[in-house]
């Protein structure tokens, strides 16, 4: 019914409601073992409610390749062992999707979504796990889409919201080669703060890459970089 760590804490609350009935019904403490009981099946209820729709990721790692000097086409691939925290939850959305530019091509795990919906310029994603797929005990989920027009100004991001509990976060960007990277840097926003974090490593002017381990719930990390204006002779080369 639930994953390992809540399949504790509904024996600790089963363990409760047992406990709550024989007092009741073997001692002369009616009234308090039917508050033991009561309490007991309230917390069942609840957390019930809490893990029918919650996952745990063990690790995420997002990927952003730019494919071309003037920032036009990129992909991202988002890569996560998800673990459905309830044995019901039949289906995972990939929420605040966004960019500059447009995005189009959504796949998961290379099939079909079973929703795509935008709101105020984020998209939302959805995908129905097959029966014989056991979430409940742990699965590879792969995201992917394509971006247009989105990296074409001299500064970039790449941006993670943690909506699920997380234990590692990775955010990778990969650049062509012919566009020098003069800065890059690595923070979050959180209750409307922002908060600097270790810098990230870049690696021969085309790869940039940021690791959290267990990053806080409901924030947004930022992996942002400046690159130079791309080269005359590049942007006359696109026309011929």
């Amino acid at each position: 019914m639930f994953d390992k760590p809540n399949q504790l804490i509904f024996y600790i609350n089963v363990t409760l409601i047992v406990f709550g009935v024989l007092v009741a019904l073997l001692t002369d403490h009616v009234v308090i073992g039917l508050i033991f009981a009561i309490c007991g099946l309230v917390l069942v209820y609840d957390q019930i409610k809490q893990n029918k729709f919650t996952f745990t990721i063990a690790d995420l790692r997002k990927i952003l390749t730019v494919h071309d000097t003037a920032g036009n086409k990129a992909t991202l691939t988002q890569t996560q062992m998800t673990t459905a925290c309830h044995v019901d939850n039949s289906e995972y959305c990939f929420r605040n999707i966004r960019a500059i530019g447009s995005i189009s091509n959504f796949r998961v795990n290379n099939g079909d979504l079973s929703k795509q919906r935008k709101d105020n310029g984020d998209y939302q994603v959805c995908m129905k796990f097959p029966p014989e797929l056991k979430v409940i005990n742990g699965c590879d989920l792969t995201l992917s889409y394509e971006y247009q027009d989105a990296f074409t100004q001299t500064e970039g991001i790449l941006s993670h919201i943690v909506d699920n509990d997380t234990r590692q976060l990775h955010l990778v960007v990969e650049l062509p080669e012919g566009r020098t990277i003069s800065s890059a840097r690595f923070f979050c926003k959180h209750h409307g703060k922002e908060e600097a974090l270790l810098p990230p490593v870049v690696t021969g002017q085309t790869k940039i890459e940021a690791n959290i381990k267990d990053p806080k719930l409901g924030a947004e990390y930022c992996l942002q970089w400046n690159w130079s204006e791309e080269g005359l002779l590049k942007k006359l080369g696109r026309f011929f």
